[in-house]
């Protein structure tokens, strides 16, 4: 009888250290993998933010959305509390001339002033911005540091 229950303490003794093995095996990885999906989902997540406060500062100053001493000061406060230096952004301005009507017909211009009497012009603004992140732990098929950019255009006028 006391030789069973020896037998039996035994086998539960390699099944625990048999599952912490095998564990270890499968969760450090895991953990590990995750930790690193969780940085390049905050880093897109950091400049996601940025090109909206880059869209609100158009908004709010469409004459001036293309000013790169004022853009350079948004993104100075965006990085002042960010953990990813996000770098200046490449701006590029366009112009579109939408004669109205259904649907409506856009021709691209060289710049201002140059629609019809009958064309609306429009003025577009595209931001693009990225940082660069390096992982803790390398993860097979990205690279570290790996760049991320966003980029998007929005009509000021």
């Amino acid at each position: 009888m006391i030789f069973r229950r020896l037998i039996q303490r035994g086998r539960q003794a390699s099944v625990t250290v048999e599952f912490a093995l095998v564990a270890s095996l499968f969760l450090l990885p895991l953990f590990m993998g995750s930790s690193d999906l969780i940085i390049l989902i905050s880093s897109r997540a950091q400049l996601n933010a940025a090109i909206e406060a880059l869209y609100y500062f158009a908004w709010t100053n469409p004459t001036s959305a293309a000013d790169t001493t004022q853009l350079n000061e948004v993104i100075a406060a965006i990085n002042a509390s960010s953990n990813y230096q996000i770098t200046q952004p490449v701006v590029t301005t366009s112009y579109v001339c939408v004669t109205p009507g259904s649907p409506p017909k856009t021709t691209s211009v060289s710049g201002p002033g140059l629609c019809n009497s009958d064309q609306i012009q429009q003025t577009l603004v595209t931001y693009s911005v990225s940082t660069t992140v390096s992982l803790p732990v390398p993860f097979p098929g990205i690279s570290s540091p790996t760049t991320q950019t966003a980029r998007g255009t929005i009509q000021t006028q």
